[in-house]
């Protein structure tokens, strides 16, 4: 069970990562432009890592 939870924080931290490195690029008005989205996608990240984290729990409870 261990290594799922580790695959899963791995997978997801590699997404948030790569969603953060993606976002640097790019011209001066595409960089403003996103960073609305950007903001949106951290939290629907953290959001996931919450949800992942209490599925996981009860799943372990269980």
């Amino acid at each position: 069970m261990t290594i799922f939870i580790v695959a899963a924080s791995v997978v997801m931290l590699a997404g948030l990562v790569g969603t953060l490195a993606l976002s640097g690029r790019g011209d001066e008005q595409y960089t403003s432009a996103t960073k609305g989205n950007l903001t949106r996608l951290v939290l629907i990240y953290a959001g996931l890592a919450i949800v992942l984290a209490a599925g996981i729990g009860i799943y372990v409870a269980l």
